[in-house]
């Protein structure tokens, strides 16, 4: 009875982290500013959809450029910590699962690239199209590397990969228009 839940907190745990940064902030943004919902929760699911890419969704649904950077960040945070937690989660109550990530570990620590460069090669895994956001808590957990080193660079990377599309985005909307 006492894994059981112990388990419903951790996954209460990663529900909140998602609930809070990924939805909650974007929501009380929405409401503080008087957006009318749509283009704000436009974004999150972009965001959740296209990761980085999501930035050209926010220019062209007319949301202000700082607005993009901060709502694509917080979802980013909320989604980077629900990511750890439930491999935490997942490791506590399955050995199986254990096993399992510790022979993808092993394996993992033979690219030498992520040796040499440790933590700080996040900020650049974070860049990769399509798993770049969801890959990096699963790597740092599997390497063992500090979390709140990993966070800060999973979102400094995720940042720098969110700035250079809206930047782009809007040289291209300027062109076009």
């Amino acid at each position: 009875m006492h894994r059981l839940i112990r388990f419903l907190v951790q996954v209460s745990r990663a529900l909140s982290y998602v609930l809070v940064f990924s939805l909650g902030v974007p929501i009380f943004l929405d409401l503080a500013l008087g957006l009318q919902g749509a283009p704000l929760l436009g974004l999150v699911t972009s965001s959740f959809l296209f990761q980085a890419a999501a930035a050209a969704v926010g220019v062209s649904l007319g949301l202000h450029p700082g607005l993009i950077l901060l709502v694509m960040t917080s979802f980013a945070l909320g989604m980077v910590l629900a990511i750890f937690q439930v491999c935490d989660t997942s490791s506590e109550q399955s050995e199986r699962v254990n096993r399992w990530i510790q022979g993808i570990g092993e394996k993992a620590k033979k690219i030498t690239v992520l040796d040499k460069y440790g933590v700080y090669s996040l900020i650049f895994i974070s860049w990769l199209p399509g798993l770049g956001l969801y890959a990096c808590p699963v790597i740092a957990w599997i390497f063992g590397w500090e979390r709140k080193a990993a966070v800060l660079f999973i979102l400094l990377g995720w940042f720098l990969a969110s700035l250079a599309v809206l930047l782009t985005s809007l040289g291209l909307v300027k062109i076009v228009f």
